[in-house]
């Protein structure tokens, strides 16, 4: 039999800032072309996705396949959206070692790792206020992502469902200190006074127009994961600096996508996180750009930090 641990015993060993190394060592195997990291995303009907992510890393002792789902249905039903589980895998003999039940809690955790890699790499010390567009799970860890390397002060909430902005501005209230929550209804005004802009959404059109920034601010996106789905304005990538996980993607995904498409900048233009990871963030005039859509390699560094201490917890 192979041994299925679940996201309950999964979670304790799962934390932000400890995984940021892991997030580093993904982005640098996709850069330097270490890694094979295949990714396919079906969509079973049209209120649904689930998305196929398999990786291996010379030298890593595992290999994974994700299979992670996300569901309109169950959201509008009140329940958890998202669903999954990830393969994990021998290297040497390819045996099935164990199915991590984890209902995307691995990947919400390497999604917020990499915002935080990401913010440190790109966004000011300076930097006090935040704006998290969305109202999910990982709307509230992308803003402890960023609390865990920048001294943010502010934090704004803006979501399509104010009742569920509410929510999560209740949540980071009871999990933050010495931090301002607020929600707020006039978006446009909200992005033109962040310092930092997050969004963790599954929007299909964009909802940050390139009208609404001021030179030296930072976005990052994270919730443009398939060809559907469009968080920002591709105008905002014409005068700014881009950044991406991995240019594969880039190209069939998001705003970098649709700007490839519209001729409003090459492919050039787009910098891979793994290959700027050894510098520090500065002090820069013109607006930075972040746009993740997830890899298969961001899951397997995940499992690979935390599967010797796992595996003991669960399968002894």
């Amino acid at each position: 039999m192979i041994p299925v641990i679940g996201s309950e015993t999964i979670r304790p060993f799962l934390s932000i800032e400890q995984l940021i190394p892991a997030a580093e060592l993904a982005f640098q195997a996709i850069s330097d072309g270490r890694a094979q990291s295949p990714v396919y995303v079906l969509h079973p009907n049209d209120l649904a996705d689930i998305h196929v992510k398999s990786a291996s890393l010379p030298g890593c002792p595992i290999f994974t396949v994700k299979m992670a789902g996300w569901s309109q249905i169950l959201a509008d039903r009140g329940e958890p959206a998202s669903s999954g589980m990830i393969a994990v895998f021998d290297s040497k003999t390819c045996k099935p070692l164990a199915i991590l039940q984890d209902d995307h809690l691995i990947s919400d955790y390497r999604t917020a790792a990499a915002g935080a890699l990401v913010a440190r790499l790109l966004v000011p010390q300076s930097a006090r206020s935040a704006l998290i567009v969305g109202t999910g799970t990982q709307a509230r860890l992308q803003a402890e992502a960023l609390l865990a390397v920048r001294a943010i002060k502010t934090f704004k909430i803006w979501g399509r469902d104010r009742a569920k902005a509410s929510e999560l501005c209740l949540s980071l209230e009871s999990r933050l200190t010495g931090v301002s929550v607020q929600v707020v209804d006039d978006l446009p005004a909200a992005v033109a006074q962040a310092d930092v802009i997050v969004t963790a959404t599954g929007a299909k059109e964009p909802l940050i127009q390139a009208d609404w920034l001021r030179p030296g601010q930072h976005i990052t996106s994270v919730g443009s994961d398939d060809t559907t789905k469009c968080e920002i304005d591709p105008e905002i990538l014409k005068d700014s600096e881009v950044f991406v996980d991995a240019k594969a993607t880039a190209r069939m995904y998001g705003a970098t996508a649709r700007a490839l498409s519209a001729n409003v900048l090459t492919e050039d233009a787009f910098t891979e996180i793994g290959s700027v990871i050894s510098r520090e963030s500065g002090n820069r005039k013109a607006t930075t750009v972040a746009c993740l859509s997830g890899l298969g390699v961001q899951d397997l560094t995940t499992v690979n930090a935390i599967w010797g201490e796992l595996a003991s917890a669960a399968i002894g």
